[in-house]
């Protein structure tokens, strides 16, 4: 083959790869990248009242209600879009599976509240707060903070022990999981028990508090 040609050839090649890898490069170095705030305290989670029962206003009353949240801040480059937070699965104390549950879409903490249960763009350096649940005063059961369904599936957590898994999805993004150890013995609505765990627990020697029976 004439040296010329292969020259070319090769160059060719090069100049391919070097497109690929730059695409690449570009790729990694202006994606999305989102971090996770976890507290129970102020400014992430929020004390506060609500009227309840929703959508009884003849009958509703103002009630404390505590709603234990996620930051997320976007450290990227680049917008994260159409983010979704799913509550994939719950767990009791000793790791086993509580099939009583579906996967849920949890709301994000913006207004108006009919968008909140909406995929989400993060923009760069944006920080959004996830709704997880609320425990209300006088209550003896904690709302998901998610859409109504009627098939019947529970919708929140009674007092008691559980492990959840909250995974973000988004278009662009590596989808984000994260575990939390969540203990509430259903008698102050403002004490709630929360924290990280990545994993589920694979006994119940692992779990942080004394089981509620």
């Amino acid at each position: 083959m004439d040296p010329i040609a292969i020259a070319s050839v090769v160059a060719s090649a090069v100049v391919a790869v070097a497109v690929i890898y730059r695409d690449i490069f570009r790729s990694w170095f202006f994606r999305p990248k989102l971090e996770i705030t976890f507290s129970l305290e102020r400014p992430v989670s929020r004390l506060t009242t609500i009227e309840w029962p929703l959508g009884t206003s003849a009958l509703s009353r103002w009630k404390g209600a505590f709603w234990p949240r996620l930051r997320f801040i976007n450290k990227g480059r680049s917008v994260a879009r159409k983010c979704e937070a799913i509550l994939a699965e719950i767990r009791r104390p000793d790791g086993s599976l509580d099939e009583r549950y579906d996967p849920v879409t949890l709301r994000w903490a913006i207004a108006p509240k009919s968008k909140g249960l909406e995929p989400l763009d993060i923009a760069c350096d944006r920080q959004v707060d996830l709704n997880t649940f609320t425990t209300i005063e006088g209550q003896g059961f904690a709302h998901f903070a998610t859409h109504q369904d009627p098939r019947g599936i529970p919708l929140g957590i009674e007092p008691g022990d559980y492990w959840f898994c909250i995974k973000i999805y988004g278009e662009n993004i590596k989808t984000v999981s994260q575990g939390y150890a969540v203990h509430w013995d259903g008698e102050d609505y403002r004490r709630v028990d929360m924290i990280e765990m990545n994993n589920p627990p694979a006994s119940l020697s692992e779990w942080p508090w004394e089981i509620i029976q």
